[in-house]
């Protein structure tokens, strides 16, 4: 039976529930890594941003932990948003130096590129062999990936607890994701105190990511008890987050937000594993291809307010008494009270993102939403109601105001 059929008809769904990364959490855990690393084996591959372990002061450090641990790293640096050529290059350097553990320290685009590249070095083919949504089937990954572990410097992706890992195609103008079970990153070591570290833009983009992973899984058709429980609890961690980031100090943020906004990213990554996501991750991947300058989470604070009202009105009209508007209602009056409603709900994040000095997707050249509209990625198959290309486009028109 249809999942949106059989919520409406209130029938039971089976569900599983998968979350095999071993996590720690916890100011200084970075730290605990190396040693982590050790047990994986004595060649690793050091995956990590263009500029995170400089500016958080930490490379010297990470490098003697490192080195007492036993263990022989090979830098990778990825600049930006990872690409199909970027991780063939990094699978080849992990193959020729004999890697037998990837290390990841940085962002999502950090993370995703580790788990690719642990995923190609030992196996045949280039990266965009194996993606999916391409022009033929993904080639199938027949060794298993080399171990990852993950120190994640930014509280958003929660792509230290995901199997997947998204990929831009460069000549298609495409993301796309490399997807087994066996990329879910064997630990992550999340601490707050690198995570609440940088830029104010980029922290509050992060932020917004989270928020939608875990309110876009609360409201998936593929919901479960168990996801569900995940993100009561953490959605009003991201919001507390995002606010203290709008109202506190430009540098820094007090270690209880920092840690509710770690939280939330890992509770995120969690979640739509196991539940999916919505509207406004179909759109922002191949808004994401077509405009590389818009910055992942910063495009989805732009696409969270106006999914919440499109999936409102849809559902209104359509099915008024789905039990997926009572969800929309509760993310409404976790975002502002008790009966507010969607509405305000969509105001006040969008007041929000302003006030954060997140731009509307105009900014970015975003113009072409015919072209958006026609790739979406699979995260529209579990939104909770079908939208029409019509309903789609009123989306992407109204995330273009500033």
């Amino acid at each position: 039976m249809d999942q949106r059929r059989a919520r409406a008809l209130d029938v039971t769904i089976p569900w599983t529930f998968s979350q095999a990364t071993r996590v720690t959490v916890g100011a200084g855990c970075w730290r605990d890594a190396p040693a982590r690393v050790a047990s994986y084996g004595r060649r690793v591959l050091l995956v990590t941003g263009a500029d995170s372990l400089r500016l958080l002061g930490i490379r010297d450090e990470l490098d003697r932990l490192l080195a007492a641990a036993g263990v022989a790293a090979m830098a990778v640096t990825v600049p930006g948003e990872p690409d199909t050529a970027l991780v063939d290059a990094a699978a080849a350097t992990a193959r020729a130096a004999r890697c037998d553990v990837v290390l990841a320290v940085g962002g999502g685009s950090a993370m995703d590129a580790a788990k690719a590249t642990a995923a190609l070095a030992p196996n045949e083919g280039l990266a965009r062999d194996h993606l999916e949504g391409l022009d033929r089937p993904p080639r199938a990954l027949l060794v298993a990936p080399l171990p990852v572990l993950c120190v994640p410097t930014t509280a958003g992706t929660g792509s230290e607890v995901t199997r997947n890992a998204v990929l831009t195609v460069p000549e298609r103008r495409l993301k796309r994701s490399l997807r087994d079970e066996r990329l879910t990153p064997r630990e992550a070591f999340i601490d707050p105190q690198l995570s609440g570290a940088g830029p104010l833009r980029l922290r509050a983009a992060c932020a917004f990511d989270a928020l939608t992973h875990l309110i876009e899984a609360f409201c998936s058709t593929a919901a479960s008890p168990l996801t569900d429980a995940i993100a009561r609890d953490a959605m009003p961690r991201a919001l507390r987050g995002l606010r203290a980031l709008a109202e506190g100090p430009r540098r820094g943020l007090a270690p209880s937000a920092a840690e509710d906004l770690a939280i939330a990213a890992l509770a995120g990554g969690i979640c739509l594993t196991n539940a999916g996501l919505g509207a406004a991750h179909g759109l922002v991947a191949p808004l994401g291809g077509l405009h590389p300058s818009a910055p992942h989470g910063a495009a989805l604070a732009c696409l969270l307010p106006p999914t919440l009202l499109i999936n409102d009105a849809a559902l209104a009209a359509r099915s008024p008494d789905a039990p997926a508007r009572a969800r929309l209602a509760e993310v409404a009056a976790l975002i502002v009270g008790p009966g507010a409603g969607v509405a305000l709900a969509a105001r006040a994040l969008t007041d929000l993102r302003r006030r954060l000095g997140l731009l509307g997707l105009a900014a970015y050249g975003v113009g072409d939403l015919a072209a958006i509209i026609a790739a979406p990625s699979g995260s529209l198959r579990t939104n909770p109601v079908t939208l029409t290309s019509d309903e789609l486009r009123a989306l992407l028109t109204a995330a273009l105001d500033d």
